[in-house]
């Protein structure tokens, strides 16, 4: 009977246990289903998707197994910071500082460096990509991160002789760097080298400003200067198609690696309804800001108190790669002083087929970073009509004098003091020579309407305080200047 017992006891327990590890067997492997699907969907996500869920610190090569890890080399690069940071310190200031020059935002004379050092902070490359695009080339694609240390004061030059030293601090730098490496069958085997920022993922350049001794209020605006007067510099001179190209070896052919001309966008802007009102009397004077490059920007005429204005303005911009490059529209409202943005929008050219013109409605932003940004309010509608041309051989040589005669004459302009910089937006008609009669007018009007906000200002605020009278003394000025440009002037905008 003792032995039944047992043998039945013994049973159970052995049927429970096997039951039990069953079930905690099949529990654990429908955690581990669930955790592969996770884990499936998390290799689809796209870097937008991963920049939504962990903000913009993560490196590529979490989500992308193209981009290797490479500790060894940001240990090296970690060695050698120290003589890297202090030459090329020298070279960055005699280099930028011309820069500068070109890209001075209006209402200050001059901008120069007066300390910059990298830090001791070396940057870090957290993936590397490696690709052969085309015969005779290696491009390496750079997952480069810095939140370095540097000490950078800029000298800002007001127009009244003050000088004030802004400090940028907090400095972090995230971007895709390209390096192509065009290939040699002579020592060092390499001909030449290119540098220049991937457009995507956007590069990212955070950091805050401090005067030395002072406050940013000195100079109404001037933080969004510095930070526009950037975000131009590295949008025009390094992000893709825009490149750096350095020769290694004598008389290397870089031909190809050059900056060309690949089309021209013809853009009519036809008008915007329903823009949001910025004034506390009347309304809005809104104009068009256009550019694919931020040192070729072009401005529609001012239409006076108006929330529907009508533009019907053709303009022609270069295009260095139909891929990459988009056009930005930029509505701002004219005023005393600052001028405010009524809304931004831009339109990807990759978008828009050879000689098929395109009409577009595009929607108006507070801002292009979506991300950070989630205004969902209204801010009206602009309506364009786009129209892309690839060049022949032959149009693309014509087109890259004609640019080159372009900026030669802004340059004149800007000895002149007609333009504050090459980078000003210049206006109207279609055609080179007539563009820039126009930008020149136009400068002038910005001379006279500165120099009224200026009394105005001097005045206690007079001006702003009156606001909507203040904007109309300044259009009244503008307006006879214009009056008179257009009786110098045929009917195509030509000076006779």
């Amino acid at each position: 009977m003792g032995f039944l017992t047992g043998l039945f006891f013994g049973f159970g327990i052995g049927m429970a246990t096997v039951a039990g590890f069953a079930y905690l067997m099949q529990k654990r492997s429908k955690q581990r289903i669930a955790k592969a699907a996770d884990i499936k969907l998390l290799g689809q996500l796209t870097q937008e998707d991963l920049k939504k869920l962990c903000g913009s610190n993560s490196p590529l090569w979490v989500s992308f197994t193209q981009f290797e890890r490479v500790r060894w080399l940001n240990k090296q690069l970690e060695k050698i910071w120290p003589s890297v940071a202090k030459a090329a310190s020298a070279v960055i200031k005699e280099s930028v500082e011309p820069i500068l020059e070109s890209y001075r935002p209006v209402g200050i004379k001059e901008l120069k460096f007066q300390k910059l050092f990298l830090g001791n902070v070396a940057p870090q490359i957290e993936g590397v990509r490696m690709q052969t695009l085309k015969e005779g080339q290696v491009t390496m694609d750079l997952d480069f991160r810095w939140g370095g240390d540097p000490s950078i004061v800029l000298g800002v030059f007001t127009m009244i002789g003050a000088v004030l030293p802004v400090q940028l601090k907090n400095f972090k730098f995230f971007a895709t760097v390209r390096v192509i490496f065009q290939l040699s069958e002579e020592m060092p085997c390499i001909s030449a080298v290119v540098v220049a920022l991937l457009a995507k993922p956007k590069p990212e350049i955070k950091y805050t400003f401090k005067v030395i001794g002072g406050s940013l209020t000195a100079v109404p605006g001037l933080s969004d200067m510095i930070r526009d007067l950037v975000e131009n510099i590295v949008t025009d001179t390094l992000q893709w198609p825009h490149r750096i190209v350095v020769p290694l070896s004598p008389d290397p052919d870089v031909r190809d690696l050059e900056l060309k001309l690949m089309g021209r966008l013809t853009c009519r802007v036809i008008k915007a309804e329903h823009l949001k009102n910025m004034e506390m009397v009347g309304k809005s004077d809104p104009y068009v800001l256009l550019y694919v490059r931020p040192l070729f920007k072009y401005k529609t005429r001012v239409v006076g108190n108006n929330l529907n204005p009508l533009w019907e303005e053709t303009f022609q911009l270069g295009v260095e790669d139909h891929e990459t490059q988009v056009i930005h529209f930029q509505v701002l409202d004219e005023d005393v002083g600052q001028d405010k943005t009524l809304g931004l929008v831009t339109f990807p050219i990759s978008k828009l087929v050879s000689d098929q013109s395109l009409l577009v409605q595009l929607p108006l932003l507070q801002s292009l970073d979506t991300v950070s940004f989630k205004d969902k309010k209204d801010r009206g509608l602009l309506h364009v009509e786009l129209l892309y041309h690839q060049f022949t051989k032959e149009e693309c040589e014509k087109a890259m004098q004609d640019e080159k005669d372009e900026i030669a004459e802004k340059e004149k302009l800007k000895s002149e003091g007609i333009l504050n910089s090459t980078a000003d937006a210049v206006g109207g008609v279609v055609g080179g020579a007539g563009k820039l009669v126009t930008g020149a007018v136009g400068g002038v009007v910005g001379v006279v309407g500165g120099g009224v906000g200026m009394v105005g200002s001097g005045v206690g605020m007079g001006l702003s305080m009156v606001g909507k009278g203040g904007k109309a003394i300044t259009r009244g000025v503008s307006s006879s200047l214009g009056n008179m440009s257009r009786k110098s002037k045929d009917s195509n905008g030509t000076p006779k």
